[in-house]
């Protein structure tokens, strides 16, 4: 009586092999469940378990939130109205300001150096020209 092996795979499984330039084929199967398309872009992750996810990659999405775009308008209508209320910025509260993030004196933070004046040196992180709309000026 001869004996004969299979290995099975799980139905949820696929293979595919590398190429000598280390490329692939996604099965059909994975393209069907991802939603794949030509040209589109895959996200592999390794977890902190040493396991890997590949999934479809999305495009960044921009983060809208309505409360907080609410907030800043309400912000900038009050400054408007009432420049009164604006208080400048002096060496003593920026250096208050600092240590209440970093728990230590004369230790600035990621955006904030120790001082008012270097952080009044940093260069903008976007252009000024590009970052108003052609209808405002400073």
């Amino acid at each position: 009586m001869q004996l004969h092996y299979y290995r099975t795979m799980n139905p949820n499984e696929e293979e595919s092999s590398l190429t000598d330039r280390y490329q692939t084929t996604v099965p059909k199967s994975i393209r069907k469940a991802l939603g794949l398309s030509k040209r589109d872009k895959l996200e592999w992750i390794i977890d902190e378990s040493g396991n890997i996810r590949v999934g479809k990659k999305t495009r960044e999405t921009e983060h809208f939130d309505p409360v907080f775009d609410q907030w800043l308008d309400f912000l900038e209508k009050d400054m408007l109205e009432h420049p009164e209320r604006l208080i400048p910025i002096d060496e003593k509260w920026y250096e208050d300001m600092v240590f209440e993030f970093s728990g230590e004196r004369g230790v600035g933070v990621p955006g904030f150096p120790p001082t008012l004046a270097e952080f009044i040196a940093q260069p903008l992180p976007f252009d000024m020209d590009e970052a108003l709309p052609e209808d405002e000026e400073l």
